[in-house]
C-alpha cells in the first residue's frame, strides 16, 4: 500500500505543472497552434527545487546576480511558443484581447510595456503586497509569439537585484 501512496504522490508531482496553468493561456494556444508552429514546455516544482540544489552558490556570483537564490524562488515555468515562419504567429488584436482577459478575469495587473521596434512585451502580475506571485509575460515578435507562466515567491527586492546584476553587464 505504501508503494502505491508513494506512486500517486509522484505521479501528481510529475502532472502539477499541467494543472496549475492559466485556463486563458491554454485556450489561447490552443486558438492559434494551427495556424503556426507552436511548441510548450513546462517544469514543475519538484525539477526547480531539484536545480536550485544542484547549482553551485558562485554561480553567477561574479556578475552580481545570485542564481541559486533566484532559482529556489521559481516555484513552476510553462513556456508556449508560437512561430509564424515568417509571418505573424499572432495578431495584435488577439493579443490584446489575451491581455485584456488576463486583467478582467483573472485579476492580473499589468506590471511594464516595453516596445523596440516590432517587438513587444507585456509583464503582468499576480501576487501580494510586494511579492511577485504569479507573473505571466506576453512577448510578440515580427512572426513568433511566446507566452511565459511563471509560479514564484520573488519579491521586487530580488528582481531589483537581478536587473542590477544584469545592468552591470
Amino acid at each position: 500500500m505504501k508503494y502505491y501512496s508513494f506512486l500517486i504522490v509522484l505521479l501528481m508531482l510529475a502532472v502539477s505543472p499541467a494543472m496549475a496553468q492559466k485556463k486563458a493561456l491554454r485556450k489561447f494556444y490552443r486558438e492559434h497552434r494551427g495556424e503556426s508552429t507552436a511548441f510548450r514546455i513546462g517544469v514543475g516544482r519538484l525539477p526547480l527545487k531539484l536545480a536550485s540544489w544542484i547549482v553551485p552558490a558562485s554561480a553567477m556570483k561574479e556578475d552580481g546576480v545570485p542564481l541559486k537564490h533566484l532559482l529556489s524562488k521559481v516555484q513552476k515555468v510553462k513556456v508556449y511558443t508560437l512561430s509564424g515562419n515568417g509571418e505573424p504567429a499572432v495578431d495584435i488584436t488577439a493579443m490584446q484581447r489575451l491581455k485584456q482577459t488576463l486583467i478582467d478575469k483573472d485579476h492580473f495587473e499589468p506590471l511594464m510595456e516595453v516596445r523596440e521596434g516590432n517587438s513587444l512585451v507585456h509583464l503582468l502580475n499576480r501576487g501580494k503586497e510586494d511579492e511577485l506571485g504569479h507573473v505571466v509575460i506576453l512577448v510578440q515578435d515580427e512572426s513568433d509569439f511566446v507566452m511565459v507562466n511563471l509560479r514564484t515567491t520573488l519579491e521586487m527586492k530580488d528582481v531589483n537585484l537581478l536587473l542590477k546584476g544584469f545592468a552591470k553587464n
